[in-house]
């Protein structure tokens, strides 16, 4: 593999695909109060966030305590999120992911009203 040329390829890719999406949603940036990506690399998941325009405290990962979950990366935040109470009801969430096969995506969704059993 050749690193370098991955590693932009996956940047550009995620940030064009985010932006775009942000733009048929109709959300400015700063209305995203959480960011979620697939975290094979975290210097790739700064450099995304950091070019769309996502602020450090909309950033949300785990992958400095789990390392590469591979596609479990963003369901596994997102259930991080749920049982700390971090995200609340409504909050808009930009999920962006580069991942096997050179593939890409994002989504947006505003954060349903989870309520959970303890």
């Amino acid at each position: 593999m050749r690193g370098p040329d991955m590693f932009a390829h996956a940047v550009r890719r995620m940030t064009d695909v985010s932006r775009s999406l942000l733009q048929q949603v109709e959300w400015p940036v700063d209305s995203v109060g959480a960011f979620i990506g697939h975290q094979a690399n975290q210097r790739i998941l700064d450099k995304v966030a950091d070019l769309v325009g996502v602020p450090p405290d909309s950033r949300f990962g785990n992958i400095r305590q789990v390392g590469n979950t591979s596609s479990a990366s963003i369901p596994l935040v997102m259930d991080d999120l749920i049982q700390a109470g971090t995200v609340t009801a409504g909050t808009r969430t930009l999920l962006t992911a580069f991942g096997g096969g050179a593939v890409w995506g994002a989504v947006a969704l505003t954060w349903p009203d989870i309520k959970h059993n303890h």
